[in-house]
């Protein structure tokens, strides 16, 4: 008996957005940020280029 459909209809309801939602949001743009200040810092310390950051080359050193 207990696997019988009920005979109501059943509503189903959207979740609504909690305080994981919410962390979740944080954590991303955080991440964003934290890469972004990175590839800052490599362009402007160490004179890197956005390319020589993705491709490992370096200035000044013979290829292997």
């Amino acid at each position: 008996m207990s696997a019988m459909s009920p005979q109501v209809p059943v509503v189903r309801v959207k979740a609504q957005p909690d305080v994981y939602t919410v962390l979740l949001i944080l954590a991303i743009l955080l991440l964003g940020v934290t890469i972004g200040i990175v590839l800052y810092d490599l362009m402007t310390t160490y004179g890197m280029t956005f390319q020589e950051i993705f491709t490992g080359k370096t200035k000044g050193l013979p290829s292997m």
